[in-house]
């Protein structure tokens, strides 16, 4: 009983501490922070999928709006029918910008999916999503 008290206090505590980690990195130039610059000789010139930033941190895909799992789950199912992704390039909306939560998002897709994701900034720069095990 006592573990379980413990455990459940250390995790809100984490949540917590993730919260205000996230709050502080409000600004414009967060996006750079989980990304690094790719040099114009480096830079890929087609990506496997390309999606773009949509409302409330989800994603615009073909006219269709998903969302991180839907996104994630369209991803495998292309892998299951012989069309693997191995790059994913994250461009700025018609009508969104890109925010630090489609980066998060973006991250936690490629980290899971073992793939290399990629962002055109809203300035037009190409960055690979550095993911930090």
């Amino acid at each position: 009983m006592l573990k379980s008290m413990i455990f459940r206090g250390a995790q809100a505590l984490l949540v917590a501490l993730l919260v205000a980690l996230l709050a502080a990195c409000g600004g414009r130039d967060a996006i750079n922070k989980g990304t690094s610059d790719i040099p114009v000789a480096n830079a890929p010139t087609t990506f496997d999928l390309t999606v773009a930033a949509d409302k409330d941190g989800q994603f615009e895909y073909e006219g269709a709006t998903l969302t991180r799992e839907d996104l994630a789950g369209h991803i495998r199912y292309l892998d299951e029918t012989g069309k693997p992704v191995h790059s994913l390039l994250l461009t700025t909306g018609e009508k969104q910008k890109i925010t630090n939560t489609h980066v998060a998002a973006l991250a936690g897709i490629c980290r899971d999916l073992k793939m290399t994701g990629y962002v055109r900034d809203n300035d037009g720069h190409l960055k690979v999503i550095q993911i930090v095990e």
